[in-house]
């Protein structure tokens, strides 16, 4: 099978999607939409929008998380934890 550039770029945006976090079944319904067309672009703008704002939060928790271990490395580096 032949594939073009656009097949491709959306293969990689769905692995991105994945990736990032998004569900499957959200995966699954942006496909779907986009399958249906234009008429459902402000919807999938909308799983994107907040796909995008969960991965924000959840980036701020993981830098939360890398901020805290820092510090209790720092501490064993001090020699304040035996």
């Amino acid at each position: 099978r032949v594939y073009t550039h656009r097949d491709i770029d959306w293969v990689n945006f769905i692995k991105r999607l994945k990736e990032t976090g998004m569900p499957l079944e959200e995966i699954q319904e942006y496909a779907s939409l986009r399958e249906i067309g234009s008429q459902t672009t402000a919807d999938r703008q909308k799983l994107l929008e907040v796909h995008r704002d969960n991965l924000i939060e959840h980036i701020r928790q993981q830098n939360e998380h890398l901020k805290r271990l820092e510090e209790k490395i720092n501490l064993y580096k001090s020699g304040k934890v035996r």
